[in-house]
């Protein structure tokens, strides 16, 4: 009996923190750059936002796959303070500005992902993780601002760096927070091809 290929996946991302996360999971990937205008419509929940900017992403790179099973990933993250959303910061006052408004409250981190393919379809998915900030000084915040980690970040803090420092609680998915959550991935790719986690693993 002849064992099938493993469907090949294309991540439509320039995210490096989404590409170090896929390589640490050791299944072979391609990167595509998606070339896509984001969606960032208030008529529509963040969660349904940052799903239908994931599938942006995937629908971009379909000309670029020949394989009918090949799949295609996209995924985007927001980071919500109340009803505002955070994105990257301007510069460092912009930062700071940041910083501020999340020392010592809770805020949420939530991403979307994308999966397309001509054999399995579309699929769209999201996760949600909860954080807490210390309550920070204005000394701490300026130090961090001060750092080169802050400026390519939603909500101007990195968990996996420096910023950990800055968090007090996580409640959800430490990967989520990083930009792709791990566990929702593997476990709706296996959903999404019928294919057994532990096939992608042999």
């Amino acid at each position: 009996m002849t064992l099938q290929p493993l469907p090949h996946l294309f991540l439509a991302s320039t995210s490096p923190r989404r590409r170090q996360i896929l390589e640490s999971l050791n299944i072979p990937f391609s990167l595509i750059n998606p070339e896509v205008t984001e969606a960032l419509a208030e008529a529509i929940n963040i969660e349904e936002i940052t799903m239908a900017n994931s599938l942006l992403k995937a629908r971009s790179g379909m000309g670029l796959v020949s394989k009918e099973t090949d799949i295609l990933i996209g995924s985007d993250t927001l980071v919500v303070l109340g009803q505002q959303v955070m994105g990257k910061p301007k510069g460092k006052q912009d930062a700071i500005k940041m910083l501020t408004q999340l020392s010592g409250n809770w805020h949420t981190v939530v991403t979307g992902i994308a999966f397309i393919s001509k054999k399995y379809g579309e699929k769209k998915v999201c996760d949600v993780s909860k954080i807490k900030f210390k309550s920070l000084t204005i000394e701490q915040i300026a130090d961090y601002a001060d750092t080169k980690e802050p400026y390519d970040k939603a909500g101007s803090y990195a968990v996996q760096g420096l910023g950990s420092l800055l968090i007090e609680k996580l409640e959800g998915s430490y990967t989520n927070v990083m930009g792709f959550p791990v566990e929702k991935f593997l476990i709706e790719l296996s959903l999404f091809t019928g294919i057994p986690l532990k096939k992608w693993f042999s």
